[in-house]
C-alpha cells in the first residue's frame, strides 16, 4: 500500500493564496469583459490591441494577469496531485514540471508584453500595406472566420471606427458627412460615393495642414491612435492607396497621388 503523503506544513498559505488570487482574477476577468465590450477598444484589431499593449496600464494589467492565471492554475493542480498523495518521487516530479512549465510560459507571456511591437510601427506597416485579408480561428474555436479587408466596403467600416472611436478630431464634420452615411445594403455605387466623399475629406484635411501639437494628453486605459484629424486623414489615406493598388483600383490611386507619405512623426 502506497504510504499517503503528509507534509510538515499546514498548507494554509497556499489554501489563502489560492483564494485571493480567484477572488482578484475575477475582477480583472470583469474588468476586461466590460472594456472590450463597453469602451472605444470594443472591436479589437491590429491596431487596438497594439495601442493596449503600449500603455503602461494595460502592460501592468496582463503583467498581473499572467501572473495570477498560472499561480491559480498550477497550485490547484498541486493541491489535487497532493489530494490523491502518489509516491514521493512522482509527486515531486509532477510539481517541478508544472512549476517549470508556468515558469517557461510566464516568462514568455510577461516578454511579450513589456516588448510589444510599437503602435507607430503597425500603424506604419498598414499604410505602406493597407489592411490585410485572411481567415482566423474563432474563439472558441471553429471553422476558419474569412475577412478581407481589401473590400472597398469594409476598409470604409473600418476606417469609420477608428476615426469615431480612437482619433483626437481636430475638425468638425460629422462621420456621417465624411463617408456620405453608407446605407444597410450599400450598391457598388453608393460604396463608390462614399469612398469618394471620404477622400475628398482627407484631402482638404490634408491640405489645411498638422494642426498644434496637444501637449495636455495623459496616458489613460484607451489612449488614442490618432493626435488629430490629420494624421489619421493622412494615414487613412495611405492605407486606402495601397489597398486600390491591391484592387487594381486606379481612381482611388490616382485621387490620392498627392497625399504626403504616413510616418509616426505626423501630428
Amino acid at each position: 500500500m502506497t504510504t499517503p503523503y503528509i507534509s510538515r506544513r499546514t498548507g494554509s498559505t497556499q489554501w489563502l493564496m489560492q483564494r485571493v488570487s480567484a477572488a482578484v482574477l475575477v475582477v480583472l476577468a470583469f474588468l476586461h469583459f466590460g472594456i472590450q465590450h463597453f469602451t472605444s477598444d470594443a472591436v479589437s484589431t491590429g491596431l487596438t490591441v497594439a495601442s493596449r499593449m503600449n500603455n503602461a496600464w494595460w502592460q501592468a494589467y496582463y503583467v498581473l494577469f499572467i501572473t495570477l492565471a498560472l499561480y491559480h492554475g498550477v497550485n490547484g493542480l498541486v493541491g489535487i496531485i497532493r489530494d490523491y498523495a502518489p509516491p514521493a518521487k512522482w509527486r515531486v516530479l509532477a510539481e517541478v514540471t508544472l512549476w517549470t512549465i508556468a515558469l517557461v510560459f510566464g516568462a514568455r507571456g510577461l516578454a511579450n508584453v513589456v516588448n510589444p511591437t510599437p503602435a507607430s510601427a503597425v500603424k506604419e506597416s498598414y499604410a505602406a500595406r493597407g489592411f490585410p485579408a485572411g481567415a482566423s480561428i474563432g474563439n472558441p474555436p471553429s471553422f476558419p472566420i474569412s475577412y478581407d479587408f481589401h473590400s472597398e466596403l469594409r476598409e470604409l467600416f473600418l476606417l469609420e471606427y477608428y476615426l469615431a472611436k480612437h482619433t483626437v478630431r481636430s475638425d468638425d464634420a460629422t462621420t456621417a458627412a465624411i463617408f456620405a452615411h453608407k446605407p444597410g445594403a450599400p450598391t457598388p455605387e453608393a460604396v463608390a460615393a462614399s469612398g469618394t466623399a471620404f477622400d475628398q475629406w482627407a484631402l482638404g484635411v490634408i491640405a489645411k495642414g498638422a494642426p498644434k501639437a496637444d501637449t495636455n494628453h495623459h496616458s489613460t486605459l484607451c489612449d488614442p491612435l490618432f493626435s488629430s484629424s490629420y494624421e489619421f486623414a493622412v494615414w487613412a489615406a495611405n492605407v486606402r492607396k495601397a489597398n486600390a493598388t491591391t484592387r487594381g483600383d486606379q481612381a482611388i490611386t490616382a485621387r490620392l497621388a498627392a497625399a504626403p507619405a504616413y510616418t509616426a512623426a505626423i501630428h
